[in-house]
């Protein structure tokens, strides 16, 4: 009988990297099936990707005595040299992050360590997802891509399943999701656009309206409707908004980690870009479109200049996101 092997897998990224990051996570898997595996980051971020991995464990990484990892040699913690000597290989995202940890992981007997870098070059305009896996095949990983949707675990799905009825929503009642925020307010589409958009198709479907912890312009995009009348969601564990998500009939979003993750979920999605590159990060998925205006100064990202005008958004007028959605929305079986 094969012995499974046992890996682990460090990213401690964003919800978009961490995604993005999904096609080289499993094309890492497959060249050492079967394998038994283990997850260190932010949990809550990692929970959206352990179904799909078949990851047995999460670990985090702020936890306290994960700090030894960092430590100088002299520092060590019997635990965490019980628990990382009984994994075989990692594969460790991010530079920086990554040879600090790859040290520390050595220091607790794992032999066999990959660290990948990511973000392309400097001036490379490669998609991340592209980057990523070159850089695994360029250490000798092969196989075939995988680019099927993100698989959720059964327990999202039921909360979807629970929360539509509660707010009143029965099949075949359509909804639209819209996140009018993101990590950085300057990649935000102007709010009285989002409610133009939630207005123009509120007789045609349920407007969701996301909100999480940053600012993100829900306040504003509320005061500015005039028809609409959405349900709001405001800083729901990751795992439940994805399974709302995944029952919509289509988004619409900035540049974001939201954005990435409805794409990933294989829904329809339109996805604002200005100031960053979409050649480089743009949403993966099986039906995504990008509305961007390719203006002269843009991606400036991130160095974005102190007299910015934000014209790369202003310009993406709400109706040219109705057009695009409309196919979705209006003409959706």
């Amino acid at each position: 009988m094969m012995n499974n092997k046992r890996i682990l897998i460090g990213h401690a990224g964003g919800i978009g990297d961490l995604l993005l990051a999904l096609p080289a996570m499993r094309l890492f898997c497959q060249n050492f099936s079967p394998y038994e595996l283990a997850l260190l980051g932010y949990p809550e971020r990692l929970a959206l990707i352990s179904g799909d991995l078949r990851a047995q464990t999460i670990y985090s990484i702020d936890s306290a005595e994960m700090a030894y990892l960092f430590s100088p040699v002299d520092k060590t913690s019997s635990n965490l040299k019980t628990f990382f000597s009984s994994w075989e290989i990692a594969l460790i995202f991010g530079q920086s992050l990554g040879q600090g940890l790859k040290k520390g992981l050595q220091k607790y007997g794992i032999k066999e360590i990959f660290v990948i870098n990511n973000f392309p070059k400097k001036n490379g305009r490669i998609h991340i997802r592209d980057h990523l896996i070159a850089d695994l095949k360029s250490l000798g990983i092969k196989g075939v891509i995988e680019k099927s949707p993100l698989q959720l675990p059964e327990e999202a799905e039921k909360f979807a399943q629970q929360f539509w009825p509660e707010k009143n929503v029965y099949p075949p009642q359509r909804v639209l999701a819209i996140h009018p925020g993101s990590g950085n307010p300057a990649k935000n589409w102007p709010p009285q656009y989002f409610a133009q958009v939630a207005d123009y198709f509120a007789d045609l479907a349920k407007i969701l309206l996301i909100s999480g912890p940053a600012p993100d312009g829900v306040p504003e995009v509320m005061s500015k409707l005039k028809k609409a009348k959405p349900i709001i969601v405001h800083n729901l564990p990751l795992l439940k908004l994805a399974g709302l998500l995944k029952s919509c009939l289509a988004f619409l979003g900035n540049d974001s980690g939201i954005t990435h993750l409805a794409a990933s979920l294989g829904i329809p999605t339109l996805s604002i870009f200005g100031p960053t590159d979409p050649q480089v990060w743009g949403p993966q998925g099986e039906n995504v479109q990008i509305l961007y205006a390719h203006s002269l100064c843009s991606p400036c990202w991130p160095n974005i200049p102190d007299n910015c005008r934000r014209s790369c958004l202003y310009d993406l007028a709400a109706e040219m996101a109705m057009e695009r959605l409309a196919t979705w929305v209006k003409f959706a079986k």
